[in-house]
């Protein structure tokens, strides 16, 4: 008995020497995630409400059916959900309006691509590939006008705004819609006339452009005012703002110089449409991000993205930008001034 009792607590004791090696370990492999604590406290909590009239609205990547979690560990909620969806899936999104309606949220920020995705995998070079049927031509002459009809009018169905980020970062290279830009035009008008025939006076189309900060930036308005469809076509300017960090290291005042031209330029409310900073320097970009928003009040939504980035896998030596700011204290305090600052 005395021996069984021995083996009892040498067992024990081990058990709580690996338990307390076990901890720090754990922490070191949650890694930027932070801690997990937080969203299960954040759980018990309400969730809170979106403004109904932001005077800046702000949006997040979230499907709707989690947009509560999102809202309650950022401590605000989001006034808009943003997806990514490809002409190949070939259906509407009511399953998503509708949940988006029963969560209070009236806005929806979709980027909406004409190809079939390209796995990440396949590199560049096979995503830029044009691939006949989503080709800006064959859009131009119809090809998808049966799903492009059924798609607006599954849209006009929502009881609120709807943004459609079509073809974005067409003055890239890395998407197959950027080869040819005269019908890259026509494709685009040919869009809005049929959504206009559907009905769907409650879409705004995002005319959505890349930074493309690695190069002059008169290069950069030349190249990209080849793709605008006109200004009877666009309701609002969108522009990606992420700092890929790394050898991308993107800060906010890089960003500033651009943003004031596309407003200038095309005389349209902006839009950041995808908008991330890597881990490393991510409080204070946001910070800085604070700053800007307060001085561009023609910058009327900020989309928040932390999907996981084809531009960093494309080209690595970036840093981490799919970490979750639900799970980071500091940074998603920083996001929630940023949303309180578009209610005031």
């Amino acid at each position: 008995m005395r021996q069984l009792a021995l083996n009892l607590l040498t067992c024990g004791a081990a058990a709580l020497i690996l338990a307390a090696i076990a901890l720090p370990a754990k922490h070191v492999l949650d890694g930027p995630r932070g801690t997990p604590n937080r969203g299960e406290a954040a759980a018990k909590l309400p969730s809170p409400a979106p403004a109904a009239h932001p005077r800046r609205v702000f949006g997040a990547y979230v499907d709707p059916w989690h947009v509560d979690d999102w809202a309650r560990a950022i401590g605000a909620a989001p006034q808009a959900v943003a997806k990514f969806e490809a002409f190949s899936r070939n259906r509407t999104l009511g399953e998503w309006a509708a949940e988006s309606r029963r969560q209070g949220i009236r806005r929806m920020l979709v980027s909406w691509e004409p190809w079939a995705t390209v796995p990440v995998a396949l590199g560049r070079d096979a995503q830029a590939r044009p691939q006949p049927g989503y080709r800006n031509i064959d859009i131009a002459r119809g090809v998808q006008d049966r799903y492009m009809m059924r798609f607006a009018r599954s849209l006009a169905a929502f009881p609120g705004t709807v943004y459609l980020r079509y073809a974005h970062e067409m003055n890239g290279y890395w998407y197959p819609w950027s080869a040819g830009a005269r019908s890259y035009r026509w494709a685009w008008r040919r869009i809005v006339r049929l959504f206009h025939v559907a009905g769907a006076r409650n879409v705004r189309f995002v005319w959505s452009v890349n930074a493309n900060l690695y190069e002059p930036e008169d290069v950069w308005l030349r190249n990209l005012r080849r793709y605008w469809p006109g200004s009877r076509y666009v309701d609002d300017v969108g522009s990606t703002m992420i700092d890929f960090g790394g050898s991308k290291d993107y800060p906010v005042a890089g960003f500033a110089p651009r943003l004031r031209t596309l407003h200038q330029q095309f005389h349209k409310p902006l839009i950041l449409a995808e908008t991330n900073a890597e881990w490393d320097g991510r409080l204070t970009w946001l910070r800085d991000l604070r700053r800007l928003l307060r001085d561009m009040p023609w910058v009327r939504a900020v989309i928040w993205s932390q999907l996981l980035s084809r531009g960093n896998a494309h080209r690595g030596g970036g840093g981490i930008v799919d970490w979750d700011v639900q799970r980071d204290p500091a940074a998603a305090a920083e996001l929630r001034r940023i949303i309180e600052d578009g209610i005031r």
